[in-house]
């Protein structure tokens, strides 16, 4: 089924055909931030189904899979895209791919333009790879559905509407792929993770850099490397931050004195305490302390 917005009409294909496809045309070359310029959805039954555009088209494509799989030529080879995956085509890049009916591809589509699609693509994160994994996301098809909905109705303003959809889309979709990198890396650096927790949970004890790397199966040198790379700075400094910053709290919210506040944060020398104090804060202790009375 083919529903086209220049006509308003629903044209069922012979049966054979067997092809599932709603696409909705909006042409507006102005000179937005972003323009959908039309909108669709497949899904094949019985029937293949062949794009090929060796000069490619004068705006974006944006291509989701949702089910089965599809045949793409991408950077001079055959490529199989797979339902929770995107391909997004930039203008003037030829295009050729295939459905086959046998894989039961679903697809939804888009075209776009604007003069800040570019920029908008890049901070999303979805220029980074020819195919990019997002997996299914529900709110990803709504989108699409209120799309094509807006299109075909065309009730005042549904360019706006549609452009505002889209930029949502397009986060959405840039939102997942950040999501699944910093998992990633999470799950990569979850050794370092466990000893941040214990540095929290016990920082006013004495901490053993040596026995921490024992606890992640690092050498020492590899240890100190990684939790830098991790947090940015070294397992020492990371455990004065936390004494000077709980310190803080504690001579800013309660009547505490500068010792007794050392003593609980881990500091057996008073006087070396407000050294490291006044270092990291750039004024003593008790001014501190003095100042937050105010």
């Amino acid at each position: 089924m083919t529903i086209s917005s220049p006509t308003d009409s629903i044209k069922l294909p012979p049966e054979s055909l067997r092809v599932f496809e709603t696409s909705i045309d909006s042409w507006a070359w102005d000179d937005s931030l972003l323009t959908v310029n039309c909108c669709g959805y497949q899904k094949l039954m019985t029937i293949d189904l062949n794009r090929k555009r060796d000069q490619g088209r004068v705006d974006y494509q944006l291509i989701y899979l949702v089910g089965g799989k599809g045949s793409f030529e991408l950077e001079h080879q055959s490529q199989d895209v797979h339902k929770g995956q995107i391909v997004l085509y930039t203008p003037n890049v030829p295009q050729n791919y295939t459905y086959f009916a046998k894989d039961a591809t679903e697809a939804y589509w888009i075209h776009f333009t604007g003069h800040g699609v570019h920029d908008y693509l890049h901070q999303c994160g979805l220029l980074d790879a020819a195919i990019l994994t997002v997996g299914l996301v529900d709110e990803v098809g709504e989108l699409f559905k209120k799309i094509i909905r807006e299109l075909n109705m065309k009730k005042p303003l549904h360019e706006h509407v549609t452009s505002a959809y889209l930029l949502t889309l397009l986060a959405l979709l840039g939102r997942k792929l950040q999501s699944s990198d910093k998992q990633g890396k999470e799950e990569h650096h979850s050794d370092i993770h466990m000893i941040m927790e214990i540095m929290h949970e016990n920082y006013s004890q004495h901490l053993v850099v040596s026995e921490l790397a024992k606890k992640c199966n690092l050498s020492l040198f590899r240890f100190i490397h990684k939790f830098k790379d991790v947090t940015g700075t070294t397992p020492g400094q990371y455990v004065t931050n936390i004494r000077i910053n709980e310190a803080k709290k504690m001579l800013s919210e309660t009547s505490l004195h500068v010792k007794e506040v050392a003593s609980i944060v881990g500091y057996d020398n008073p006087l070396y305490f407000s050294r490291v104090f006044c270092q990291a804060v750039g004024i003593p202790p008790s001014r501190y302390k003095d100042q937050e009375e105010l």
